[in-house]
């Protein structure tokens, strides 16, 4: 290449980088999400704190978001690391991989190809069509951009072993693990590379002495192939576990086909008309027989054109498959999730397209705009359309208002909006949105669930009830079992329905049959009981409890409480100990261990438990007044007076440490100061029945 060339090829490279940042640069002031992002950052605590070994090692076991992806979140990680929760950062980080896959393409195609304006249009393409917003925009897409770094530089080093650098080959290995890390989606990758082997590289179609046999290009693809099915292994199985892969009873194989057949076509129409795009696009029925037959006729009628042009024009071929290919693994056909379709699955399968529209844009000009015209008009088309479309991702509530502009019937959109407004405390529109979604889809056992939590915050308890039925008529799960119990015994409470407590008691145990580990609902099944004054009951379902999780701290206060009032004082103490390792800040604890140490006559412990209510709450005259008793039981009257005195300068109104103080006076042989407590105790209240007898006995011994 001369000197020129390098010239325009640095120009170039600069345009594409710098146009690519103005025009995305708006998404660096925009918002986290509250679709999916909750999920990779803002919900979750371990990413929170940064890059950590405990996050390390966690990434490479967790399921976020239904998938696995380490890689991904080790960079989110990162990101919080450097930048906290700001939300800019992030987005700024998404800009920057999405300028680099659009400089790492041009480059790329630049040289295999050896052609500059195409390889230019194509990487021009694929930074500013309006369908790879969703990737850039989103910070839960991360994975989308960071993943095609990976697959573009995996096949930079391929082409250098192919170019006779055959230590490439293990970079290439290396970089395909990387971007198999960063999200699942290059399992098809050996399969492109096999297609650029055709075109542009000319493996199969150069001087007979230089063709490389299709069986050795298959068995140098071996190594490729074993990764992408090991990761394919391993993403089915998260996705799974998670819930997400819908089975064949819940949608057929042939409705899985005909959505995918029809949704090649519609990502075409989207690529050309970019109308009415949305962050979901929800599957409604199934698609009529005819159009199913329509497109699949159209299909293979394009594919058996551009296998008859593989001679003339390679890049038909190539593109076209690439295309066909690359999309497999979110066709559709392992069903994940209730999407048909969405703009993200665009991100790597439109270079295919792009380089048809590329290679083959001169003779598709004919006579008429010259090519370079046309597309300086369809880059200035998608700039314009992306400018606008990236705007709808500056917030939650405009991107769920415009899913919901975009898509008739969106009841996720609606969901999500009720939930947004849900947290907002927005309880009329999240009840509005709520419904919306349930005239749409009646059976979403989400909505139902969430719909019923609202109305029970407002205790109403006639209309939440019913929505948790129905979440579990719907989805007989284990979480709607457990929310219907909880509804059910706050209702009882509050209403003393007997049935209703039955029900609820009914329920928890259903719950826990679903969920046998679930150490919540034999916490709430204890309170239940408890509620009923059957604290044996209650004992037992909050013993299970802690057994289930130690750490579950109001299940231990709880069970201490039902011991105390048993009588049982060493195990009521064991538990409220624990409450206080878990929590060594919590006053009421320490207040309950000082109160079962002095039933057991263990006053040097009581009186410890104490002062650690005066650290906690140095105001706390009640705490000084019982300190104050454990000193005196001990016979450390000083030490009693001097914390009684400090107990009564807090709270001069305080009756009780009076008459303690008084008594304190009394064992000491002070009758003077002892009368006056227990006369200034009279005053306070002059009910007090007890400093009454003892004024009267103390009276009687000065008497005497």
């Amino acid at each position: 290449m001369n000197d020129p060339q390098k010239r325009t090829a640095w120009w170039i490279s600069a345009a594409l980088v710098v146009i690519t940042f103005a025009v995305f640069w708006p998404v660096t002031g925009f918002q986290f999400t509250t679709y999916d992002d909750p999920d990779f950052v803002t919900s979750n605590p371990i990413v929170q704190a940064g890059l950590t070994a405990k996050g390390f090692r966690w990434v490479w076991h967790s399921e976020v978001a239904r998938n696995w992806h380490p890689l991904t979140m080790l960079t989110h990680m990162l990101d919080c690391q450097v930048a906290g929760l700001k939300p800019g950062w992030p987005h700024f980080v998404n800009l920057f991989w999405h300028a680099a896959n659009a400089l790492l393409l041009f480059h790329l195609l630049k040289r295999m190809t050896g052609t500059l304006w195409r390889s230019a249009l194509v990487a021009a393409l694929f930074a500013w069509h309006p369908l790879h917003v969703e990737s850039v925009a989103w910070v839960a897409e991360r994975k989308d951009v960071l993943s095609t770094f990976f697959w573009l530089l995996t096949t930079w080093a391929y082409v250098s072993y192919v170019r006779g650098r055959k230590a490439s080959y293990a970079m290439a290995l290396v970089c395909f693990v990387l971007g198999l890390l960063s999200k699942p989606m290059l399992v098809t990758l050996p399969f492109t590379l096999l297609l650029l082997d055709y075109w542009p590289l000319g493996r199969m179609t150069g001087p007979k002495s230089q063709r490389v046999s299709f069986s050795r290009l298959v068995l140098e693809k071996i190594p490729f192939l074993v990764l992408s099915a090991a990761l394919c292994v391993k993403t089915y199985a998260v996705q799974q576990h998670g819930g997400s892969v819908l089975g064949i009873n819940h949608l057929s194989m042939s409705s899985r086909l005909a959505n995918a057949l029809v949704s090649y076509i519609r990502y075409i129409q989207k690529m050309f008309w970019p109308e009415n795009l949305a962050a979901l696009y929800l599957r409604n029925g199934d698609w009529p027989l005819w159009r199913v037959a329509l497109t699949a006729s159209l299909l293979l009628a394009i594919s058996a054109l551009v296998v008859w042009q593989i001679r003339r024009r390679p890049w038909l071929p190539i593109g076209w498959f690439w295309y066909l290919g690359t999309l497999v693994p979110v066709i559709g056909l392992v069903q994940v999730g209730m999407q048909t379709m969405a703009d993200r699955y665009t991100y790597v399968p439109f270079i295919g397209l792009f380089i048809i529209l590329a290679w083959g844009g001169r003779e598709l000009a004919g006579t008429g705009l010259p090519p370079r015209c046309a597309a300086a008009l369809a880059l200035a088309a998608c700039l314009l359309l992306t400018s606008r479309q990236i705007m709808f991702w500056k917030d939650s509530e405009t991107l769920f208002k415009r899913m919901i502009d975009a898509t008739p019937n969106n009841y996720m959109a609606r969901y999500n909006l009720g939930n947004l407004c849900a947290r907002e405390k927005r309880t009329a529109d999240a009840i509005s949105n709520y419904n919306v979604a349930l005239r749409e889809n009646p059976n979403y056992a989400d909505v139902h669930n969430n719909l019923a939590g609202i109305l029970l915050d407002q205790k109403r308890y006639d209309e939440a009830i019913p929505h948790y039925r129905a979440a579990v008529r719907t989805n007989p799960e284990y979480l709607y079992y457990f929310n219907l119990a909880n509804a059910l015994a706050d209702a009882a409470s509050a209403r003393h329905d007997t049935n209703e407590f039955a029900e609820a008691v009914q329920t928890y145990r259903q719950a826990i049959q679903l969920n046998p580990a679930s150490s919540q609902a034999r916490y709430n099944l204890g309170l239940t009981w408890q509620a009923q004054g059957r604290d044996a009951d209650a004992i037992a379902e909050f013993e299970q409890a802690v057994r289930l999780n130690p750490d579950l701290e109001a299940a231990h206060f709880d069970l201490a409480g039902a011991l105390s009032r048993a009588g049982n004082w060493d195990a009521a103490l064991a538990h409220y100990q624990a409450v206080t390792r878990l929590n060594p800040d919590r006053a009421d604890a320490w207040n309950s261990v000082g109160y079962c140490c002095a039933m057991l006559n263990k006053m040097d412990q009581a009186a410890d438990a104490f002062r650690q209510i005066i650290r906690l709450r140095p105001n706390d005259s009640g705490a000084y007044g019982n300190l104050g008793n454990a000193l005196a039981a001990q016979n450390k009257t000083g030490d009693a007076i001097s914390v009684y005195l400090t107990a009564l300068k807090l709270n001069p109104a305080d009756y009780q440490a009076e008459f303690n103080l008084a008594l304190t006076y009394t064992r000491l042989g002070r009758r003077a100061d002892a009368q006056a407590h227990f006369l200034q105790a009279l005053r306070i209240n002059p009910n007090y029945a007890e400093a009454k007898r003892a004024l009267a006995e103390l009276q009687k011994g000065a008497a005497q």
